[in-house]
């Protein structure tokens, strides 16, 4: 239950809703219990019983020290959850249509669907929207078109994301040119994000993950809720490390945002609950026991 007091009533809980994502739990006072666990070095398990639990987890896929971190701090009250608290629509400042011609050349290929370019003497990624459906492409190209308007757009979330500089329409030759393994999908014409690059980015992963990175990316993640933006891909994958010590989320083709969908004050603090229980429940407990390579 997301509460900042002891024995609280069922209106208090839904003026905390109410005030998301203006304002993030992280900025309550006190924070809700278990937002942020502390676990001392004397509460840590001995090696034998962490050695004890991960046979049992590969036996029974049950990790038993999934509560160890606290229970979720974030999970709304049924009742909470019915109210009617929509998000009214914010229009953003669109972003660049970029023209992609001599200024902007070709560096490498990063996969299938990533390419780095030099634009305006910077190293940019340029994200490509490739895929045989073309109605699929377009709509995870839009949507994500449409969260990076909003989150440039908002001073709470800049540095939650990765920049996004605009967006790139190419003929299929042109866009060869700039990716020059781009898989064909029969489409005339190509869309991609032109988006910040950084050296020595790194995804979160079970080995890296700490309580001090499941703290710097909720907190980004309420950075995204602040444009009014829901990520709706909630994956250890989508979030990176950078080298200047930042945490930033990625893998915004399946946002939501209230222009697009009905979207309420309660789907953002969801999703930042499934964030939490990521982190608190599936990742650390994996760290602890020594499940460092698991299927999610």
């Amino acid at each position: 239950m997301l509460l900042p007091i002891d024995n609280p009533s069922a209106d208090l809980e839904a003026e905390v809703v109410r005030m998301y994502p203006e304002h993030s739990p992280f900025d309550m006072i006190p924070p809700p219990s278990e937002l942020t666990p502390v676990r001392l070095p004397i509460e840590i398990p001995k090696p034998n019983v962490l050695a004890a639990a991960l046979s049992q987890f590969k036996l029974t896929s049950l990790n038993p020290f999934h509560s160890f971190y606290g229970s979720n701090p974030l999970l709304l009250t049924a009742s909470v959850q019915k109210m009617h608290m929509p998000i009214i629509p914010h229009v953003a400042r669109p972003l660049p249509h970029v023209k992609a011609g001599s200024d902007m050349s070709f560096k490498e290929v990063i996969d299938e669907n990533h390419s780095l370019v030099l634009y305006d003497n910077k190293t940019c990624v340029l994200k490509w929207f490739i895929s045989q459906d073309s109605a699929n492409d377009n709509e995870e190209f839009e949507r994500e078109k449409d969260a990076y308007s909003l989150l440039e757009d908002c001073d709470s979330s800049k540095h939650t994301t990765l920049r996004c500089f605009g967006w790139v329409v190419l003929n299929s030759a042109d866009a060869l040119k700039l990716h020059p393994t781009l898989p064909s999908s029969g489409a005339t014409t190509v869309r991609a994000l032109l988006l910040e690059h950084f050296d020595g980015t790194i995804p979160l992963s079970v080995e890296n993950v700490t309580i001090d990175i499941a703290k710097a990316a909720l907190i980004a993640l309420c950075g995204v809720h602040a444009a009014y933006v829901l990520h709706g891909d909630i994956r250890h994958q989508n979030v990176l490390l950078l080298p200047d010590s930042r945490v930033v989320w990625t893998g915004l083709s399946s946002s939501k945002t209230a222009s697009r969908d009905s979207l309420r004050r309660q789907d953002l603090l969801n999703e930042l609950a499934s964030a939490w229980w990521l982190f608190h429940s599936k990742m650390l407990p994996d760290k602890l026991i020594g499940n460092t390579h698991p299927d999610y």
